[in-house]
Formats: C-alpha cells, sequence, structure tokens
C-alpha cells in the first residue's frame, strides 16, 4: 500500500478509534450516572447530608464495635450513631443520631422545654446498667412529678462517654451550647478524671492514645496505666495531685469546668459541680471547683461509692440501679434547695430531703478535715530512683504513663519521684536497637522546665546527669518527663511507638 495512504487509513482508524471511546464513556456515564468531573454520584454520599447519613446507617448496622472517631481531638471519641442492642459492658446499648447513649431530641432546643444536661464520663453514660436505670431518667421523673409551677416538655440528658475527661466533657458541651440551651449543666467529677481520653481505632474498638496529643504516640496517661505496664496490684499516684503531672492536669480542669460554668451562665443556664471525687473530695474542690461559686457546686461523700449495696460489683464501683436512684434523689433536693431551676417551682420531697441530710453534711466535713496520705505513703513508697531491672509493685505505680515492661520508652514518658532536696537527675539506659531512632532528640524535663537532651544511639548504652534548680530539688515530689522528636514503630503490630529503654532514673543529692 502506498505510504500516504497507509498514513491516511492509520489516521482515519484513530478517529474511529476515538469516536467510538468517547461513545463509550457517554453511553457508561448514562448508565452509571457518572457526572462531568468523573466522579460516581454514589460516590457522592460524602458531601450529600442524606446519602452520608443512610451510608453511615449501613456501616453502623454491619458493624460490632461501638466507638466512633470524632473530629475534635479533644472529644477524641463518641458511640456510632444509630446503635441498637450492641452489647457494652454486660448490658446492650442504643446510641441516637449524635452519638449519645440518649435518646433523640432536637437541636436548637424548642422554646418552651426545661432542658438538663448530665455531663461527665462512665458515671453519666450508665456503665453496666440499662439506660433506664440511670440517674437521668429518675430525675426527669421527678421534676416532672413536682414541678408546681406550668411547665413544658423536661428532658434529663446524658451526655456522657466512658473513659472521658474533664476537659474532653467542657469541650463537648461547650461547642455547642447555643444549639443544646441547657437551662442547667450537673457535671459529674469522679477519681480518674486525670486520666487520658483515648480515641477510636477503625473497627470500633477503644484506642491507646489521646488525639489531642498525637506528639505522644502511644503514651497513655492512665491512672491503671502501671496494670498495663508492669502488672501491678496497686494505680498509680496520678490522682493525688502530689507532682506537676497530676497538679497541671488538676489546674486546665479547673479552668475548663470555669471557663463552661461562665459560658453557660452567659447563656441563661445555671450550672453545678457534682464533686465525686472519691477519697480526695477536698483535692477535687480545690481545683475543679477553684473557679467557681460555692452554690455551683456539691459535694458527695466518698463513702457512697464504698457501699456495695450501690455499686455493679464489688470490683466495680460504677452505680447500679439502686446507685443511680440515691444520685437523682441527692440531685433534686440540692437542686429545689438551690433554686436552680425556678421555673419549675420544685415542691419538697421527703425522701430526696432525707438523702441530702444524709450524705451533704457528711461530704462536707470530709472537705473540711481530709484525710491524710501519711498512712498511704508508710504503706506505699514513693522512691527518689526507680531500676526498671528490678521494679516492684511500688515503683512500678510511681510510672504515670509511657514505660512498659522492659524499660521500652514511648515517645512520651512521665513519672513521680522524691527529692527532697536531691539536685542531681541521673538516666541510664540504651538505645532501642533500630538505626530509626539514630538523630532523635529526648527532651528531659522536671516538672515544667527542660534540664537537658538525650540523643540516643540504636542499641548504644548511655548515662547522663543534670542539675536540678534548688526550688524544685526542695519540693517533696517532682515529676520526670520524656519527650521525644520522633520514634520507631515496634513488634509485634507496630503500633508501639518506642525510641529507647531506661535501665535506671535516679535523683541524688
Amino acid at each position: 500500500m502506498d505510504p500516504t495512504k497507509k498514513l491516511a487509513w492509520a489516521y482515519r482508524t484513530i478517529l474511529l478509534l476515538a469516536a467510538i471511546v468517547v461513545g463509550l464513556v457517554l453511553l457508561c456515564a448514562s448508565l452509571t450516572k457518572v457526572d462531568w468531573i468523573g466522579s460516581p454520584r454514589e460516590n457522592q454520599a460524602v458531601f450529600d447530608p442524606e446519602l452520608r447519613r443512610a451510608a453511615l446507617q449501613e456501616l453502623v448496622d454491619r458493624g460490632s464495635g461501638v466507638w466512633d472517631a470524632f473530629p475534635d481531638p479533644t472529644v477524641a471519641r463518641l458511640l456510632q450513631p444509630g446503635i441498637r442492642g450492641r452489647p457494652l459492658e454486660g448490658v446492650t446499648i442504643d446510641s441516637n443520631e449524635l452519638g449519645l447513649r440518649e435518646r433523640s431530641f432536637a437541636l436548637p432546643k424548642p422554646a418552651g422545654t426545661t432542658r438538663v444536661v448530665l455531663l461527665g464520663d462512665s458515671f453519666v453514660m450508665g456503665y453496666g446498667v440499662h439506660a433506664e436505670d440511670r440517674a437521668g431518667v429518675f430525675l426527669e421523673k421527678l421534676l416532672a412529678d413536682h414541678a408546681q409551677a406550668a411547665h413544658g416538655p423536661i428532658e434529663c440528658l446524658h451526655f456522657g462517654i466512658n473513659t472521658w475527661n474533664v476537659v474532653s466533657e467542657c469541650a463537648f458541651l461547650r461547642r455547642q451550647l447555643a444549639l443544646v440551651k441547657p437551662d442547667l449543666v450537673v457535671q459529674v467529677v469522679v477519681r480518674n478524671d486525670l486520666d487520658d481520653n483515648p480515641g477510636a481505632r477503625g473497627m470500633g474498638a477503644m484506642a491507646q492514645w489521646w488525639p489531642r496529643h498525637p506528639e505522644r504516640a502511644d503514651a497513655f496517661v492512665f491512672e491503671e496505666s502501671p496494670h498495663y505496664a508492669f502488672a501491678t496490684r496497686e494505680n498509680n499516684w496520678l490522682l493525688f495531685g502530689l507532682d506537676w503531672e497530676s497538679r497541671s492536669r488538676l489546674d486546665e480542669s479547673g479552668r475548663e469546668v470555669g471557663r463552661l460554668a461562665r459560658a453557660v451562665e452567659a447563656a441563661g443556664g445555671r450550672y453545678l459541680l457534682f464533686n465525686s471525687y472519691s477519697g480526695r473530695l477536698e483535692l477535687g474542690q480545690r481545683f475543679f471547683a477553684k473557679e467557681l461559686a460555692p452554690a455551683q457546686s456539691v459535694v458527695f461523700p466518698s463513702s457512697f461509692n464504698k457501699l456495695e449495696r450501690f455499686r455493679n460489683s464489688r470490683t466495680d464501683a460504677h452505680w447500679n440501679r439502686a446507685g443511680h436512684e440515691q444520685v437523682a434523689l441527692f440531685l433534686y433536693g440540692v437542686l429545689r434547695e438551690r433554686g436552680l431551676l425556678p421555673g419549675l417551682a420544685l415542691q419538697p420531697l421527703p425522701a430526696a430531703d432525707e438523702v441530702v441530710k444524709r450524705l451533704l453534711p457528711e461530704a462536707e466535713e470530709e472537705v473540711r478535715k481530709p484525710a491524710t496520705l501519711k498512712k498511704l505513703l508508710e504503706r506505699r513508697t514513693i522512691g527518689s530512683e526507680i531500676d526498671f531491672g528490678r521494679i516492684d509493685d511500688d515503683a512500678a505505680a510511681q510510672v504515670h504513663a509511657g514505660v512498659v515492661r522492659g524499660g521500652f520508652v514511648s515517645a512520651y514518658a512521665s513519672m513521680i519521684l522524691r527529692a527532697e532536696g536531691r539536685a542531681r537527675l541521673t538516666i541510664a539506659g540504651h538505645g532501642l536497637p533500630r538505626p530509626e531512632i539514630d538523630g532523635v532528640k529526648v527532651a528531659v524535663f522536671v516538672d515544667a522546665l527542660q534540664v537537658g537532651t538525650i540523643e540516643p544511639r540504636a542499641a548504644a548504652p548511655f548515662k547522663i546527669s543534670f542539675d536540678v534548680p534548688a526550688e524544685l530539688a526542695a519540693q517533696p515530689f517532682v515529676s520526670v518527663r520524656f519527650q521525644a522528636d520522633d520514634f520507631a514503630y515496634s513488634l509485634p503490630d507496630l503500633r508501639a511507638c518506642q525510641v529507647f529503654v531506661l535501665e535506671r532514673v535516679a535523683l541524688t543529692k
């Protein structure tokens, strides 16, 4: 064939093939509803609210976990929306479209509705009890039955998620306050409210890191962390306010409580802190209620949480049905006495008055005459050094976070040491046997002050000392902390984020 004809034939063939391709594309577009940007409209569920809700509900219905990540890293996690009859902690739970263990409710709040928000963690969510056996359900009925003034609907809503801390609780409500419009907020604080708040993993399980602190990787500051790290019998010292790690968390919690209370009052509602910081009520009042007026907080006695008839079990201090009912009566009596829901004109209720009369004086006496830590400190030693090669229960309980069995240190670690004039900090260990950690810098802090830097090398031993300022060394206890600027993933599942192995940390004179 003539070369010119060959070229013309090839050109016509290419045009024909191109026309066929375009035709097929148009046909596919009409059949599969592809829009001109090339994305199937079914995939537009990401942008269409109705389609997105339907797709999410289908995923929830097909799953088995309960937790869902939340875009606010401080809040971290809610329940998956629209759960029905999902097992959790010995009971089955439902959730509303917002991811709360609560019925659906209107946002913004309708005019004429009296809305009480119970804000907290697992105690409010109702750990181990049925939804109808929670304090808010009992309180709602008490309010409706004993309001003397004409009123519209009364709602007592549970804004509670297992393991939320005070900071998370405050953020969740404050950032939607104009929508919820509560007439009253009752925030329940308990003794593990200084813990980190874990996020959620993809399959609906709870994670072991707080998304608010990505630089800390998997280091999880938790009152019971020694149970995970060293299998000790004791909790650590986080809740007692003895060192910087504990006090800084108490301070921040108090600031956030004050911020929320002011916002609630400015929006026309009332705020009440329900202090159930068992064993340390005075500490809870001193920190959590530091920015509140006296009428904005009430204390609840530690003895209540020790009574088996009000607990889920001997080993589980969460309130059972009877405990929730007692709490509701206590709250009703306090709300009526302080006039915290003036629009309802609550009538006296002898059963509620009896509970308040029995429990409140005891709690107030506990605040006035707090138990000392003398006996506890005699029974459990807080030492000036930790030898991670020979760690016992007492030494393990000095670790707040970030060190696991074998002395492996995560991107963040924190521990309490006895100071009492010891002005020299010595740290011994060796780098993780991984070249990825070469060049990593680990800042070393005593309380909030950086006293030096460690630069571990792969598998190489180190021993280094730093001076501790006299004003810090003079304290009874200090926090010794490590913060790495990088880390390596470790086996077995690459979810351990580690930097070096700690052999010994000590304060010496």
